[in-house]
């Protein structure tokens, strides 16, 4: 699964991976390893513009230890950061969700990218814009 990258509208096109209908993210939330909240994508996209989709198209169940990985590794790989929301605790868990629901329901990724250089975020792990 070498060099996939999240969703990114001026080289890829929303796709049907199984889920019901054209996708660009399919974002999760989830936790690093530190103990941050972080929305993370669950589709991933080839150099061809083909999306892979980490999960079973089937149940829609998204295979978190497989995101996690792919996510770290762009990470590291690019210096781009996933948004964070603070230490694991349920209003940030909350806060993270309903982000990840307003993003989806204005447009995802076909609007924006989902990562941000560091300097682009404010202590709270996002884009200061976003909030």
């Amino acid at each position: 699964m070498a060099d996939l990258t999240p969703f990114d509208p001026e080289k890829h096109t929303p796709k049907d991976v199984g889920l019901g209908g054209d996708s660009t993210e399919y974002l999760i939330t989830t936790e690093t390893p530190d103990g941050e909240v972080i929305v993370l994508p669950s589709i991933w996209w080839g150099e061809d513009g083909e999306p892979v989709f980490l999960g079973d198209p089937e149940t829609g169940e998204v295979f978190t230890d497989a995101v996690q990985q792919m996510a770290k590794r762009y990470e590291e790989s690019t210096g781009q950061l996933f948004p964070r929301f603070g230490a694991a605790e349920k209003e940030n868990y909350e806060k993270a969700d309903t982000w990840a629901q307003e993003r989806s329901a204005s447009g995802g990724a076909t609007n924006e990218p989902l990562t941000l250089m560091p300097e682009n975020l404010d202590e709270t792990g996002f884009e200061s814009s976003v909030e």
